[in-house]
């Protein structure tokens, strides 16, 4: 694209025409840098969050098997497309369900703000990331993870589960309810 741009600029060389087609092709070069830094930034946090929650999956699905003595039901439930959210839902005997929510951690209105031009002026591309916060409930996010935090190390995973095992550790206890387990067991 930069090499058209380059000739009608030097079809224009020495015409009248020249400075407004330098004009034009400025302004277009600069309208096609904010679009392709727009569609960028927005890759970036997809893709980073993406693999966060892949992590974040491959880790339930571990912990799925281990709960499931404990709870009448261990569900892993991937909302990504809808909401953006990927969860961890334990039902225990009294049909009390608790969740553990991943989600990313840049909302539909920081996706919206990548319209503004104004806006992602603002924004360094290269300092951009994308990553997850976790939540029991929406309002109360208990952990933010960068991708920056997870993925420089020899085994993110690893790292990851550092993260994630207190979560998933404080999900467990919420729906831990020892009487009716008994009581289940007993039947």
């Amino acid at each position: 694209m930069l090499e058209k741009l380059e000739k009608l600029n030097e079809q224009a060389k020495g015409t009248i025409f020249e400075d407004f087609v330098r004009e034009q092709v400025d302004i277009y070069r600069k309208q096609k840098q904010k679009e392709l830094k727009k569609r960028n930034i927005h890759n970036k946090w997809i893709d980073q969050a993406d693999a966060l929650f892949h992590l974040f999956m491959e880790i339930c699905t571990d912990y799925q098997a281990q709960l499931e003595p404990f709870v009448a039901k261990a569900e892993l439930t991937d909302r990504r497309e809808e909401d953006g959210v990927v969860l961890f839902t334990v039902t225990n005997f009294t049909d009390q369900t608790f969740s553990l929510h991943c989600a990313d951690l840049h909302t539909l209105d920081d996706y919206e703000k990548l319209e503004d031009d104004a806006f992602v002026e603002t924004l360094d591309e290269e300092k951009e990331e994308g990553g997850v916060e976790f939540y029991f409930s929406r309002d109360e996010a208990v952990k933010t993870v960068k991708h920056s935090d997870i993925f420089p190390r020899k085994n993110p995973s690893a790292a990851f589960k550092k993260v994630v095992d207190p979560l998933i550790l404080e999900l467990f206890k919420k729906s831990f309810d020892i009487e009716s387990l008994l009581a289940k067991r007993d039947s």
